[in-house]
């Protein structure tokens, strides 16, 4: 199998040109002209980038937080619909509409924090790094599986 890292180059293209951090308009307008293979990846890779290295916290806390939706729909389009389900249920949290404004996410984060002795997302992050791992046999491989199929 092919080393997972040669996928994000192909989606480190648009990333250069997707905006995470001029809010939630700019990121949506630089993502539909990206491309649904570019979208698909970018979306899905910065959520186990985030998760990985401080959990759902870090990811919905930074900038990156602003495409939770659309990894979302990544996780279901590479065929990891236990994935998406988790980070809808994450996202939930947050109420209806998603926040996608990064302030209005930490300062309902720091308020939970400010009144609570955990992390909101405690249970949460161990049963989606298991997904990643695991799921369609793992985020990597159905990457792959997924850029293989568009490459055709």
């Amino acid at each position: 199998m092919e080393p997972f890292d040669l996928i994000w180059p192909t989606s480190d293209v648009p990333s250069h040109c997707i905006s995470i951090y001029d809010g939630a308009d700019a990121f949506l307008r630089d993502f539909a002209a990206a491309g649904p293979v570019h979208g698909t990846l970018f979306a899905a890779y910065w959520p186990q980038a985030e998760i990985f290295n401080g959990g759902l916290s870090q990811f919905f806390g930074n900038s990156t937080g602003v495409l939770a939706p659309e990894a979302v729909e990544a996780y279901k389009i590479l065929g990891m619909p236990r994935l998406a389900a988790a980070l809808q249920e994450a996202m939930d949290w947050f109420g209806t509409p998603y926040p996608r404004e990064r302030g209005s996410r930490q300062v309902r984060l720091e308020e939970f924090a400010a009144s609570h002795e955990i992390d909101p997302f405690d249970a949460m992050d161990d049963k989606i790094v298991e997904f990643i791992y695991e799921e369609n046999s793992g985020l990597e491989a159905a990457a792959l599986a997924y850029l293989r199929r568009q490459l055709i």
